[in-house]
């Protein structure tokens, strides 16, 4: 940005603020929405927030149901602020107000993506019947604009969702679905997201080879993607499925080669590198080597005493 467009924004938000001084209702309203759009450009995230909640209080003050979508304006304002602030359960709370907006506005596209995104951030908050109620909602609304790419995204948050609630049954019917819907659409990418997380619940239901079968697509796209990162997670879903499946040698193999990119990654996920560990140690005692095992599991112990705590790998 050029210093003297800087200038201009910095005069113009000086002619807001005396503005401010001479104006009320919803004049003024207006005016501070035009100052939280300086602040969030400006990466003032805090001083957006207090810009459009004094907003949101003069419409309200001035009777909701004749600003609707000046309120609804404001409320977007101030849930990407908070995602900004990495304050995602309170975005998440503020969409789920924007939906209840946009339903008085008699607006349902509006109303399922503001669902939507709900849905999302109490997922982010790691909320997940919360996000699994928002994404319900947004797929059972009306769409007239729904494709197969839309609806196989909506069932795909119901689906990791119930995965998160351990519904994994639930869970899998519902990502199956969406699959069909991601190939209808020629859409390899979400194909694979789908893969991804059905290894995820058919390992949890102890099925070995539906997870070996879904976990190879998605580690077959891993490579013709040339994503190294999920190639390591890829790797650690083969390794569990042929665990299930007894085959040690082949399970030790594929969480070998996960734990090498794994532990790469400057942003380490240590929960499955945890996991990836004690999964190599069973197949390592199931193949007789119970003293490698013991010292595998003995290298993480200080790391699961940080995240309070492990699980035998017998």
């Amino acid at each position: 940005m050029s210093a003297e467009h800087n200038k201009e924004n910095h005069t113009q938000e000086q002619e807001l603020w005396e503005r401010i001084s001479t104006t009320e209702g919803a004049e003024r309203a207006e005016v501070l929405d035009e100052l939280s759009h300086i602040a969030f450009n400006r990466d003032s995230y805090k001083e957006c927030l207090h810009l459009v909640d004094t907003s949101i209080d003069i419409y309200y003050k001035l009777g909701m149901d004749a600003h609707v979508k000046e309120l609804i304006h404001a409320y977007e304002g101030k849930a990407f602020s908070l995602r900004k602030l990495d304050r995602v359960a309170e975005a998440a709370d503020t969409f789920e107000d924007i939906a209840k907006l946009h339903q008085i506005n008699e607006d349902p596209e509006g109303y399922i993506r503001a669902k939507r995104a709900a849905g999302c951030d109490w997922y982010e908050a790691k909320q997940w019947q919360k996000c699994l109620d928002n994404h319900i909602a947004a797929r059972d609304a009306i769409d007239l604009d729904a494709t197969p790419m839309s609806m196989g995204i909506d069932l795909l948050n119901i689906g990791m969702a119930q995965a998160k609630l351990a519904l994994h049954q639930e869970a899998i019917d519902t990502l199956l679905s969406a699959r069909k819907l991601f190939k209808e659409a020629k859409n390899p990418e979400y194909v694979n997201w789908v893969d991804q997380y059905a290894t995820v619940s058919y390992a949890a239901l102890g099925n070995g080879p539906e997870a070996m079968f879904h976990a190879k697509h998605y580690f077959n796209y891993s490579k013709v993607a040339k994503d190294i990162s999920m190639e390591g997670y890829a790797l650690y879903y083969l390794g569990k499925s042929h665990l299930l499946c007894n085959e040690y040698d082949d399970a030790e193999t594929m969480l070998k080669k996960a734990l090498g990119l794994l532990t790469l990654e400057e942003k380490k996920d240590w929960e499955d590198i945890l996991d990836a560990t004690r999964q190599l140690a069973k197949a390592l005692t199931a193949l007789g080597r119970e003293e490698e095992a013991a010292e595998r599991l003995e290298r993480i112990a200080t790391i699961e005493e940080t995240f309070g705590g492990g699980e035998e790998a017998a």
